[in-house]
Order: structure tokens, then C-alpha cells, then sequence
């Protein structure tokens, strides 16, 4: 319990899906910690401390969580608790037409233009039809059960084209491969990762499975992989189509310009990603009738909104 202090940010090592959490309360043998992502009838969570149940964040400040006032007894039962409503978004800065014309002003072409294809587009198809090829058509899933390793060697091939990469190779690429070398927990991340492209439509468990598979291939003692351009870069590249590419800075600016509020959690969690999906899926039908395609496209049309 030492390594863990009344007002430190933490996560739950089991529970990742409640993202970060601040420490209202601490006792001997219990410690009292509030989670904004959960319902307002179960943010506070009482627990019996148990080494490695909690760890440290990388967070150093949480508006929402900071603003909340609690009050404990001495075994960190929760006596009073005011938690301020959530802020609603700001006004949009933009319409979704006056972004568009920023892409525009970028790529004179719009989406079938030359130089937002070979310098964007192509790129991460190139990718993508990578990844069908290594590991499409059921081959994850049998990779899985059979060789994983193969699977992390194929994974790391696909996200380490040199050609504009999407991760960065001085800090993410590194960690994913750090990762990837803990084959001895990559079938059941494999598993909950084919799980969740082969379902018609991602829900929260599916989601919360894939990770907290991720989760479990983090070294000991070593930063763990679970940031949001890591974790949502394998789905992205998978299924373009379907999923979104989650680097924070482009698409908190991007959301907030126009007016949508992405309920944005920095460690990894399905009310977020849920937000950001309904954001592209929103972007996509309105580019749709100007030739964009999937959520390539719109993550090259958030990336020209934000410049």
C-alpha cells in the first residue's frame, strides 16, 4: 500500500475499462477510489488492498475527478460525495462544410486527388491489404491457438512499413514490440482481438476483452503499451472500414471544433472509443457523397481540420 497515497491517480489492474481513477480514501487494509467512467451509482469503488490490484497512472491532473469532494470513515466507507455534473461540449468552432474546405484547401482534388492518395491514402491500404494477406480470413484466429508468435511477427510486420508509419518508431513502435515479446499471453490477446473484428458490430465486453488482453502483455516493472494510438492502431489498419485510428491531440481539437464531446479518458475505455466511433461513423456519412471511402479518409479530413 505504500506505493499508493490518498490523491494519487490509478488504474485497476483487473478492470480496465474504468480507466483512470483518483484515491479518495485510504486505510490499513482498504482504500475508497472514484472512476468517471462508471455510472454515478458505481464510480466509488471500496476495495481491500491487494498488491498489484491497483497501479500508478501516467496522469498527473483529471478536471472531473479533481472537482469531486469525498468524504470517508476511517475504513474508507463513502459518507459524503459531491461530484459535479459533467460539462457539456462548447460550441462548435466550425461546420463539418468549413472543414471540408480546409481538406480542400489541402488537396485541391478532394479524395481522388494524386497527392492525398500517395501521401496518405495508399499508405495505409498498403497496410491494410497487408494485414488481410498475413492475417485475414480467419488466419488470426488460427495463429492464435496454434502459433502466436507467428501472429506478433506478422502484426509488427504489418505496423512497421517504413512508408509514413502510423505509430511513432522512436516511442510507440518500440513498446508494441516489447509487448509482442510475452508470446507466452498472446493467445488469449489474439483471441479477444479476433473477437472483436470478426463481431458485426464492436460492443463494451468485446471491447473491454481486447483490452485487457493488451494489458496482460505489458513487461514487468516496463511502460505499458496501453495508450490509444497503440491499442486502436490494430483495429484501424484491420478494418478501416469500421474502426478508428485514436490519437488524442487531432481528435480531441477535432471534436471539440465541431461540437462534439467525446467523454475523452486518457487510459484506454469503451465509453470513449464508443464516442470516437460514433464521431467517424458521423464524419463518414457526410463525406461519403464527396467521394471518401472509410475511415482512411476521415482521419485525413480531422488531420486538415486541426492543422
Amino acid at each position: 500500500m505504500s506505493a499508493i497515497r490518498v490523491g494519487n491517480y490509478v488504474t485497476h489492474s483487473q478492470r480496465p475499462a474504468w480507466g483512470v481513477g483518483k484515491v479518495f480514501g485510504q486505510s490499513l487494509q482498504h482504500v475508497l477510489v472514484g472512476f468517471s467512467n462508471l455510472p454515478e451509482e458505481e464510480r466509488f469503488k471500496r476495495m481491500e488492498w491487494r498488491p498489484g490490484l491497483l497501479e500508478r497512472s501516467d496522469v498527473k491532473g483529471d478536471a472531473e475527478l479533481d472537482s469531486w469532494k469525498v468524504e470517508c470513515d476511517s475504513t474508507c466507507h463513502p459518507l459524503n460525495a459531491v461530484v459535479k455534473p459533467r460539462k457539456t461540449a462548447k460550441a462548435a468552432l466550425w461546420t463539418r462544410e468549413q472543414g471540408m474546405e480546409k481538406f480542400l484547401h489541402k488537396y485541391n482534388g478532394g479524395f481522388p486527388d494524386a497527392w492525398y492518395r500517395s501521401s496518405h491514402r495508399d499508405p495505409r491500404l498498403k497496410q491494410h491489404q497487408l494485414w488481410n494477406e498475413l492475417l485475414g480470413g480467419g488466419k488470426l484466429r488460427q495463429l492464435a491457438e496454434n502459433k502466436p508468435h507467428i501472429a506478433a511477427q506478422h502484426m509488427l510486420k504489418v505496423m512497421d512499413l517504413p512508408d509514413k508509419p502510423l505509430l511513432h518508431v522512436k516511442t510507440e513502435l518500440p513498446r508494441l514490440r516489447d509487448a509482442f515479446m510475452r508470446t507466452e499471453r498472446m493467445p488469449a490477446f489474439l483471441i479477444a482481438l479476433a473477437d472483436l473484428l470478426d463481431a458485426e458490430r464492436p460492443t463494451g465486453p468485446l471491447f473491454d476483452a481486447y483490452v485487457a488482453g493488451f494489458a496482460g502483455l505489458s513487461p514487468v516493472g516496463q511502460k505499458s503499451a496501453l495508450s490509444w494510438p497503440i491499442v486502436s492502431s490494430l483495429l484501424y489498419i484491420a478494418q478501416p472500414e469500421k474502426f478508428v485510428f485514436l490519437k488524442p491531440a487531432s481528435m480531441k481539437n477535432a471534436s471539440a471544433g465541431l461540437g462534439f464531446d467525446l467523454r475523452f479518458k486518457s487510459a484506454p475505455n469503451w465509453a470513449t472509443y464508443d464516442r470516437t466511433l460514433a464521431f467517424g461513423r458521423g464524419l463518414l456519412e457526410f463525406i461519403q457523397p464527396r467521394s471518401g471511402v472509410d475511415m482512411i479518409d476521415v482521419q485525413a479530413y480531422i488531420a486538415a481540420l486541426v492543422e
